[in-house]
């Protein structure tokens, strides 16, 4: 193993008070979560989608120093023309949402 990933794997070990180690979740684990939590307790897109299934995709996910910042796509399951919305997740490494957020509800098209 280089010497940089195992440097980088002992980063991802803190303490909490009773000196047990934390072990930080990764942003392939990060992006699980914002998809399961999505789908398991969908947000509220809006009554046009109240009771609608989704399909979520990962539009952006990104490692900040405290959080990971998941940005979801979707859209109404099956034929849907017309552009997806976005739902942001704020994720702590150690596996909590910190915060979720809609940024937009998705938008048919019109001939």
């Amino acid at each position: 193993m280089p010497e940089d990933q195992e440097k980088k794997d002992e980063e991802k070990f803190e303490f909490d008070s009773t000196g047990q180690a934390l072990e930080y979740m990764s942003l392939d684990q990060a992006r699980v979560l914002a998809m399961r939590t999505a789908r398991e307790s969908p947000s509220v897109y809006g009554p046009r989608y109240l009771n609608v299934s989704m399909a979520f995709e990962v539009a952006a996910a990104e490692e900040t120093e405290d959080y990971y910042v998941i940005t979801l796509a979707f859209r109404p399951q099956d034929d849907y023309a017309g552009n997806p919305g976005r739902e942001q997740f704020f994720i702590g490494k150690e596996g909590t949402i910190e915060h979720r957020q809609v940024l937009r509800t998705p938008s048919r098209r019109f001939p």
